[in-house]
């Protein structure tokens, strides 16, 4: 990623990595449950306030949510002649491959901390809908005009599950295997059932 060249912009992105890297710190030494908030943003050198200009709340920083943008264009690359679970199944692969070096080792990371608490394990089913209606709105962004078919809902929110599967075995497995090797064999047993 290239970074910001406006100077505001800049001091926004450096102030943003360092309250994650602040934050991450402290998760792995103590524990996701016992850092607060405000214990991030003194490590970061920031106030509270400043935290929460750059994120909505400390599990954000673990799991953080996609811009439905980037959902958009990666919906926008799988051939609209596929099946919906195929299309979401290629757009999952599709994220993965642009999830290299650093970000992938943060993504691993990131992961790591959600197998180990319990609460974030469970948080993650929320961000996991929140996820699938960014998809379904990307695919049939005129749903809206009646009531919603079940079919897409289904296929879509029992993929995005498998996607929470391949992230947890991962971490799990401390990224001994590739995530795409994970996604194969996950995304295979879901096209079984």
């Amino acid at each position: 990623m290239t970074p910001p060249q406006d100077p505001r912009a800049r001091r926004r992105a450096e102030t943003h990595r360092r309250l994650y890297l602040a934050a991450m710190e402290l998760f792995r030494e103590q524990g996701f449950e016992a850092v607060t908030v405000a214990r991030i943003a003194s490590a970061a050198r920031v106030s509270v306030p400043t935290f929460y200009d750059h994120f909505p709340s400390k599990e954000h920083i673990v799991l953080p949510l996609p811009e439905p943008a980037e959902i958009e264009q990666v919906m926008a690359e799988q051939p609209a002649t596929l099946p919906l679970g195929e299309r979401v199944r290629g757009g999952i692969f599709s994220w993965f491959g642009s999830i290299q070096g650093r970000d992938r080792d943060e993504l691993l990371e990131r992961w790591r901390i959600v197998v180990t608490s319990p609460g974030l394990r469970t948080r993650a089913a929320t961000f996991e809908r929140a996820t699938a209606e960014m998809v379904l709105e990307a695919v049939a962004p005129d749903r809206h005009e009646g009531p919603p078919p079940v079919g897409p809902g289904v296929v879509v929110s029992a993929t995005l599950s498998a996607y929470t599967q391949i992230l947890v075995r991962w971490a799990e497995e401390e990224g001994r295997r590739s995530l795409e090797e994970i996604a194969e064999e996950v995304l295979a047993a879901l096209r079984q059932l």
